[in-house]
């Protein structure tokens, strides 16, 4: 029998070769905090190393897929910070290298989104081999409104839509949804409610069955060797870059205007009332 990780922020469901993974911070529209990023690695981890799981459904709990990282969270760990430390950088590496792991998933990963998937969701949305979206469902890189980059998001965004679309979304603040997502090539499939996103899913995972696993696996590895690889490198810079918006006035403005829940004001950085 398979053991599956022991998890507090995601709810797992296996049977028949499929692993359903519903994260589970509706309070919060599923916004990843490191706890979950964690569980989310250690999932990652054990995927690798089974044979048992051949589909991966990645989804929400309570209407919403992902809206991204826990920003209160990281204000909070930016203000305390130690000297010497820098944890947003720590962070931001760390998301990279969990969105590269489920790139590079043998299993067919397959995402689901209803409401919001925003940031990180939207990455996971691009980054999938397969993404269904409920027509209203809203996605975006909101984190230039916060005065920092999509920094670990942006390859997986310019892989999904291409560079100049995915240029538009962050220097616009633009949100799509998923009528939007699909005309764009970000979700592969649109459906026009709830239960016909369930329908959809259904018939979308018997086509997935229909074809061998270990083929599927191999015909993923083939085709990400034609594109430029996302490695170590490119997620280091980005997070040095994540980084250093981060400690900005720009940034630390955009995180509290976050929290206190007004617009953030951009010219106060360059002594403009």
């Amino acid at each position: 029998m398979l053991t599956l990780p022991t998890t507090e922020t995601l709810l797992l469901d296996c049977s028949n070769g499929r692993l359903y993974i519903t994260l589970n911070r509706p309070e919060c529209r599923n916004a990843m905090n490191n706890l979950m990023l964690q569980e989310l690695h250690d999932l990652a981890d054990f995927l690798a190393t089974t044979e048992q799981i051949r589909v991966v459904i990645l989804q929400g709990a309570g209407g919403n897929f992902c809206a991204g990282r826990d920003i209160k969270e990281r204000k909070t760990q930016t203000d305390s910070a130690e000297s010497g430390t820098d944890p947003a950088r720590e962070r931001n590496i760390h998301s990279g290298l969990l969105f590269n792991k489920f790139w590079n998933l043998p299993q067919t990963l397959t995402v689901v989104v209803q409401g919001a998937a925003m940031g990180g969701g939207f990455g996971l949305a691009c980054l999938a081999d397969l993404t269904l979206a409920q027509k209203d469902a809203k996605m975006g890189m909101p984190e230039t409104t916060l005065g920092i980059a999509p920094a670990q998001i942006a390859p997986y965004a310019v892989k999904g839509i291409g560079l100049s679309k995915a240029k538009q979304m962050p220097l616009t603040g633009q949100r799509i949804n998923g009528e939007d997502a699909f005309q764009m090539g970000v979700a592969h499939y649109c459906a026009e409610s709830d239960d016909a996103l369930e329908a959809l899913l259904a018939s979308v995972l018997e086509s997935i069955e229909q074809c061998g696993p270990t083929a599927c696996a191999a015909t993923k590895t083939i085709m990400h060797q034609t594109t430029n690889q996302i490695n170590e490198q490119t997620i280091n810079f980005s997070a040095e870059v994540f980084s250093e918006l981060n400690k900005h006035q720009e940034g630390r403005e955009g995180h509290k205007a976050f929290v206190e829940k007004r617009k953030p004001n951009w010219l106060a950085d360059l002594g403009e009332k």
